[in-house]
């Protein structure tokens, strides 16, 4: 996959996530490059909502969630949970959920 670069909704994002298939992993691969604002219970979900379409109220709608965000900035990896078909997916989101805030995410379909 063409590395696909994150957009701003509410706060600034930098860089770009690729996906690599590690055998019978899929792996969302955030680049060196990343970068955003701090902020609280931050987490990175897999969306069938584009980044254009999604907000806060609806950013986790029929969406997965990969986990915790590891880190504001830096290289970091999430893994496809089993069972998780990436192509039913439109986006990664990157939200912080105790205030139901889009920070931004990247189209990866």
């Amino acid at each position: 996959m063409t590395p696909a670069a994150f957009q701003k909704k509410t706060y600034a994002l930098k860089g770009a996530v690729t996906v690599e298939q590690r055998g019978e992993q899929t792996v969302l691969v955030f680049s060196d490059g990343f970068h955003t604002k701090k902020g609280p219970d931050l987490k990175v979900f897999l969306s069938k909502i584009s980044v254009s379409d999604a907000t806060g109220a609806n950013a986790t709608t029929d969406a997965v969630r990969l986990g915790a965000l590891t880190s504001n900035k830096g290289g970091q990896e999430y893994v496809l949970p089993e069972g998780v078909t990436l192509s039913d997916y439109s986006s990664v989101l990157v939200h912080c959920e105790a205030f139901s805030k889009l920070w931004g995410g990247a189209d990866i379909s």
